[in-house]
C-alpha cells in the first residue's frame, strides 16, 4: 500500500514537473503620476528609465508639446511636456518631477511628469478602453479608463504620444518651410 502511495505521487509530481506555472497575479502592473494635480497611469511595460530631470536644450521650431532635448548616457533623447500636450498651464521643476523615458517601437524619448505616487495592478476588466470616445481633444493620447479602488484615472498611451508629437509634418502645419 505504501509503495502503491508513493508511486502515484512520483507520477503526480513528474506531471507537475512539466506544466507551466501558475502566474503569481494576472493583471498589468501601471505607474500612477501626476500632470497638474490629474492623476494619470502608464503601463510600467512602458517605461525603460525614471530619471531626474537634467538640463534640457530648446530646440528652435518644434512642436509646442516638445520641451527640447537632453543627453542621457550619450543618447540625445527629445523630452515631450505632458503639461503643454494636456491642455494644462505651464508648470515648474520641483523635487518630485521626474523623467519616464519610454521606448514604444525602439523610439526613445522622455516624457516631464509632475510626480510619481505609486504603482498598482490592473487587471483587463478594470481597464475601459471604449472610454476613450468620450474624452476631449486633449486627451487623445489616452487609451483607456483605468477604475481601481473607487478612483477613475486616464491610462496615457506612449505610442499615441509617439504619433501625435513626433509625426511627420509638423513643421509645415506651424507655417515653417
Amino acid at each position: 500500500m505504501l509503495e502503491e502511495l508513493r508511486k502515484q505521487l512520483e507520477i503526480k509530481l513528474a506531471t507537475r514537473a512539466n506544466e507551466e506555472p501558475a502566474p503569481i497575479f494576472a493583471g498589468k502592473q501601471f505607474l500612477i503620476f501626476k500632470v497638474a494635480d490629474q492623476e494619470l497611469l502608464i503601463a510600467v511595460d512602458d517605461v525603460r528609465e525614471i530619471v531626474m530631470p537634467p538640463p534640457i536644450t530648446f530646440v528652435p521650431r518644434a512642436k509646442k508639446e516638445l520641451e527640447g532635448v537632453f543627453a542621457l548616457r550619450g543618447e540625445i533623447m527629445p523630452v515631450v511636456n505632458l503639461r503643454r500636450l494636456l491642455g494644462f498651464s505651464q508648470g515648474t521643476l520641483s523635487s518630485t518631477t521626474r523623467c519616464l523615458v519610454v521606448s514604444p517601437s525602439g523610439d526613445n524619448f522622455a516624457i516631464i511628469v509632475d510626480e510619481l505616487t505609486e504603482f498598482v495592478w490592473l487587471v483587463d476588466d478594470e481597464i475601459d478602453f471604449a472610454a476613450r470616445e468620450y474624452l476631449s481633444d486633449d486627451f487623445r493620447i489616452v487609451s483607456g479608463v483605468a477604475k481601481n479602488s473607487g478612483t477613475v484615472r486616464p491610462v496615457v498611451d506612449v505610442k499615441l504620444v509617439l504619433q501625435l508629437v513626433f509625426e511627420r509634418g509638423h513643421l509645415d502645419e506651424q507655417g515653417a518651410n
